[in-house]
């Protein structure tokens, strides 16, 4: 996933182009909601989340991405809304895209079902960069620095969870829109087609005892194009303390550090050891998660009548 080179943007012309577009986290099981809208409405507290992610630290130019999104579970319309954000870098691209959300819970034989729905506002443009060889740059046929695009796309999930397992399916970039980004002089287009990406994700609780929660969970990430299969194995002590390897095959092997600061706030870590070939020219990936949750209690009205003592 991402596997797109660094130097695409020399190679960009007046053709459409296909590869895996989504940002890659190594905490999806952290980051749920960015990967499954059915997750929105789950659970029974508002949840903020923010990441942070450095991808082949060492690379000129490497993708670097920063996500928030917020989950608003309400009663009132059957499951909850949610909000996303998310800022993408990679070479002289710059992916900013904002998403809204709804997702309906429903009970399930023993468990929940939810389906969401997102829409995401995303904006394409080519930055300036620090790299401009004057030899190439008048040529017609490249993007021109500073060309944008605007377009709006889909994003469906279903998620089932119970007690101490879940398991979800979920697609994104439904509609494959394109982006549209002006080539040198304006006299034609380079167009980027968005590729229909598709999730299966899953996790499972295992009480060991003595405060020990083995967690393990999966994630298989395709556009039936290429296909890329995670595999984590964290625990949980005591409900505060958080850790685990995470193996991306033939890309990258990750260790994860987590803590529960407060009742409310979540810090974990995970850093990226790159297995591929790519390991003679990064350092690895650097990846910061912090989660903050929290519930609104409104106290029922209490009965009975109130006296003003001004008007005794």
């Amino acid at each position: 996933m991402r596997k797109t080179r660094l130097a695409l943007f020399a190679m960009l012309c007046t053709s459409a182009l296909w590869a895996q577009q989504d940002v890659q986290f190594t905490q999806f099981a952290n980051n749920k909601i960015f990967y499954n809208p059915g997750v929105i409405g789950s659970g029974d507290a508002i949840c903020l989340s923010a990441a942070h992610r450095s991808q082949w630290v060492g690379f000129d130019n490497a993708p670097t991405t920063q996500n928030f999104n917020a989950n608003i579970p309400l009663d009132i319309i059957g499951g909850g809304l949610s909000l996303n954000f998310t800022n993408d870098m990679i070479g002289f691209f710059q992916d900013v895209t904002a998403g809204v959300g709804y997702g309906y819970q429903m009970a399930l034989a023993d468990g929940t079902l939810g389906l969401g729905l997102r829409v995401d506002f995303r904006n394409k443009n080519v930055t300036s960069g620090v790299w401009a060889p004057p030899q190439t740059m008048n040529d017609p046929s490249l993007v021109s620095l500073g060309s944008n695009s605007m377009a709006t796309d889909l994003n469906f999930g279903a998620f089932y969870q119970k007690e101490n397992w879940y398991a979800g399916l979920s697609s994104t970039r439904l509609l494959e829109t394109r982006d549209i980004l002006t080539a040198n002089g304006g006299a034609s287009n380079a167009e980027i087609r968005g590729q229909r990406h598709y999730y299966l994700m899953g996790g499972y609780d295992i009480d060991l005892q003595n405060g020990f929660v083995l967690q393990p969970a999966m994630m298989v990430k395709t556009d039936f194009v290429t296909t890329q299969l995670d595999l984590n194995a964290a625990a949980m002590y005591n409900n505060q303390i958080w850790g685990g390897v995470t193996y991306r095959v033939y890309d990258a092997l990750s260790i994860m550090a987590g803590y529960q600061i407060t009742k409310d706030l979540r810090a974990t870590y995970s850093y990226d050891l790159t297995t591929s070939s790519l390991r003679n020219s990064s350092s690895g990936s650097h990846e910061i998660m912090m989660s903050y949750c929290f519930t609104i209690e409104i106290p029922p009205k209490e009965k009975g009548s109130y006296r003003n003592p001004i008007f005794l």
